[in-house]
């Protein structure tokens, strides 16, 4: 049994650092999905990636940094496209913001008749992200997976992970997510995509508003260096994060939402990882230290490369 299925991207994160007065580029295995996966195997998880890749030395290359991670990469395929690029530029602060070489791009070319039922039927979580949805046929292929995971009855997370450079209009993307954001059961939003979503400026607000447009689904908000939000008992709660010097965030709240779905799975039967789900001191216990797990990763340059063990995390949760 699998604890996290991913479908999505898997893809070459090119770090451009901006502070010197020649850029420096890095590259290095990214891709949402595929880092909230390796956030998760690096706790001791097992998991399983889907996704598109190229016939190149990229795709052979993101191949091996999942195999090193310890990812089962039999669900990447390699596909009639190039792999994916992302451009990550990165500020003197750790900001970061993306441009993307996706004409149309390896991870966006997985067909529904690539997924296996099997799959479904033998990991604990289905997780989706939304670059996935920008384009056909990977969002009949997102959609194809969430009917697999309500046929098994798995429990369904969606990251919105919003990138305008992929979305000519953001109206559709907020279309895009909200169809799927119906479907699931635990959903993250950064700051900027609760505001995307709702309209509204404060994060609190926006929050309750999605609660309770989606009362069956469990939605958490990420602020960065102030920590996260959750909807508990119907109010909203803020749990602090811990000070850290942020290096690069590209990967921060992938390591946050992957330490999340450890938390959920951990030893745990599909039908203990659902019941956990309604659980609000189990919320609160690991959205601390999926905080954690965020701030350690901010602390280091890189996504796939900067994500923590177990040990760094234990080692930096407040009392």
């Amino acid at each position: 049994m699998y604890d996290v299925l991913a479908i999505g991207e898997v893809l070459i994160d090119f770090s451009v650092v901006t502070s010197a007065d020649v850029p420096q580029m890095f590259g290095s295995a990214g891709g949402a999905p595929a880092n909230v996966l390796a956030a998760v195997a690096k706790l001791g998880g097992r998991c399983r990636m889907v996704a598109g890749v190229g016939a190149d030395a990229f795709g052979d290359f993101v191949r091996h940094v999942l195999q090193t991670v310890g990812i089962d990469d039999s669900g990447v395929i390699r596909v009639g496209a190039r792999t994916t690029l992302a451009f990550v530029h990165i500020a003197p602060d750790g900001e970061r913001s993306f441009s993307f070489d996706r004409h149309p791009g390896a991870d966006t070319q997985l067909r529904p008749e690539h997924l296996r039922s099997d799959w479904f039927e033998q990991t604990k979580i289905v997780h989706l992200g939304s670059l996935a949805l920008s384009h056909e046929p990977a969002r009949s292929t997102a959609h194809r997976a969430l009917d697999l995971a309500r046929q098994y009855e798995r429990v369904v997370t969606f990251d919105v992970n919003y990138r305008p450079a992929l979305w000519p209009d953001p109206r559709e993307a907020v279309e895009q997510s909200l169809r799927v954001i119906a479907r699931a059961d635990v959903v993250k939003c950064a700051e900027e995509e609760l505001h995307l979503l709702t309209g509204r400026r404060s994060p609190d607000e926006a929050l309750l508003e999605l609660a309770k447009a989606f009362p069956e689904t469990r939605f958490l908000g990420t602020l960065g260096r102030d920590g996260s939000l959750a909807v508990i008992q119907g109010e909203c709660r803020h749990i602090p994060s811990i000070p850290v010097q942020a290096v690069d965030t590209t990967a921060a709240g992938d390591a946050f939402f992957g330490a999340l779905l450890y938390q959920l799975t951990n030893e745990a039967n599909p039908d203990a990882v659902r019941n956990r789900l309604q659980d609000d001191a189990f919320w609160l216990s690991a959205l601390r230290f999926a905080n954690v797990a965020g701030a350690m990763t901010a602390t280091r340059r890189g996504a796939i490369d900067a994500l923590p063990t177990l040990s760094d995390i234990l080692e930096h949760m407040p009392a």
